[in-house]
């Protein structure tokens, strides 16, 4: 299980660095950890992506 509180930390700097391209962001993350293998690292960048998601749609806080 990954630490909620960091989920969110590192959705809110991909936000505040890329604005509406966060998720964009995310999801190239995504496919280089999916390239190399990374399943551990993959899991967190998807609950960030998540997270991403609800804060472009204006939720704020998110739930995992």
């Amino acid at each position: 299980m990954h630490d909620k509180s960091q989920i969110e930390a590192a959705a809110r700097n991909l936000v505040r660095r890329f604005g509406e391209d966060a998720s964009h962001q995310a999801d190239i993350r995504i496919a280089e950890l999916e390239q190399h293998g990374e399943a551990d690292s993959l899991e967190f960048w998807h609950f960030v992506r998540d997270a991403v998601q609800c804060l472009l749609r204006g939720h704020g806080s998110t739930k995992h």
